[in-house]
């Protein structure tokens, strides 16, 4: 189980990364909230760990791989969405940690409410 990853001294932990690429995702125009990903035995265990709920983080010696679980815009184009979170996660991540950020996968996992009937 790597949930450490060091570099140049640093010791970069997976929930920092997971922040990163949460904190990257949300400014992309589109993104209305972040989904749950699959259960697993690793995120079962794992206490106040909120945001790793929504990212996946696999760390090895080389590179980063995230896959991230996002909630879309009734309006947004997915396609266009996606595109665009891999590129600001990608960018976010790799100037922030000084490592390669080889694969950003994303899910769509909802679409948000419309809430036309609040609205005046």
């Amino acid at each position: 189980m790597a949930e450490n990853n060091y570099t140049g001294g640093l010791v970069i932990s997976e929930d920092v990364i997971a922040t990163i690429a949460m904190n990257a995702a949300k400014d992309v125009d589109g993104v209305a909230g972040f989904g749950n990903r699959p259960k697993d035995l690793y995120t079962s265990f794992k206490v106040n760990t909120e945001h790793i709920r929504h990212v996946k983080v696999d760390l090895s010696d080389y590179d980063i791989k995230l896959h991230m679980y996002i909630i879309v815009n009734p309006s947004a184009k997915l396609q266009d969405t996606s595109m665009n979170v891999q590129k600001a996660v990608k960018a976010a991540v790799q100037n922030m940690t000084g490592r390669v950020v080889t694969k950003v996968d994303v899910t769509v996992s909802g679409i948000a409410a419309d809430d036309e009937e609040s609205e005046p």
